[in-house]
């Protein structure tokens, strides 16, 4: 287990939308944990039986946590990677980008993750895979940037992000191969991984297209 503490990227603007994001986030999940608030959350069958009236949830479920330590791990990857995502994207796309990411990574949830669904109604929660997003466009802006880490044997290390994040990446291949229809949405990660790689690349390829030669 290893845990990002900060990186050493100066903020090119002040993240208003990553810092907006993350004290709405925990708005909510104050409001489910006093209140049993559920707002939308992402359900497989209803999305199966009617995707236009699901749409709403596609965003909302970004939003929903089940604990404590599912929103404190997510919300300490959006402060540390999300700012500088920010701005390099600008406000407007950037939150554009982050729920397009969640989107992404529910759909890939709902129809590749052959045990989503199986045994229940095929509820999903969480930031998770729209954060996963965000560590894909961070790989390919800053690739080299230094990641001050803390592992399970109790060191710091800084680690270059294009490290540290394919090992986080790759852990979650790993995870969703030993332990099948677990209960953590690891497809749902991976899929907020490739939406954003994609994502990421055509916005940076469509930047560059737009610069005079």
């Amino acid at each position: 287990m290893f845990i990002p503490l900060k990186d050493t990227n100066p903020n090119l603007r002040r993240p208003l939308v990553t810092y907006t994001l993350i004290l709405l986030t925990i708005l909510i999940y104050l409001l489910e944990y006093l209140y049993s608030f559920n707002g939308f959350v992402f359900s497989k069958q209803a999305f199966l039986e009617n995707a236009f009236w699901a749409l709403p949830s596609l965003a909302s479920y970004q939003f929903l946590h089940g604990s404590w330590s599912h929103l404190l791990f997510n919300m300490l990857f959006l402060y540390i990677f999300g700012d500088n995502i920010e701005g390099s994207l600008g406000r407007k796309f950037f939150l554009a980008f982050y729920l397009v990411c969640g989107a992404g990574a529910a759909l890939f949830e709902v129809y590749l993750d052959p045990y989503f669904g199986l045994n229940g109604p095929g509820l999903l929660i969480g930031a998770s895979g729209s954060i996963s997003g965000i560590l894909a466009a961070y790989a390919l802006r800053y690739p080299q940037a230094k990641i001050l880490t803390w592992t399970v044997f109790i060191f710091f290390l800084e680690i270059r992000a294009v490290w540290f994040i394919g090992i986080w990446i790759a852990s979650q291949f790993l995870f969703e191969i030993l332990t099948p229809g677990d209960s953590t949405a690891y497809i749902a990660h991976i899929g907020g991984f490739v939406t954003g790689l994609v994502v990421y690349s055509i916005y940076h390829k469509y930047r560059l297209s737009r610069i005079p030669t």
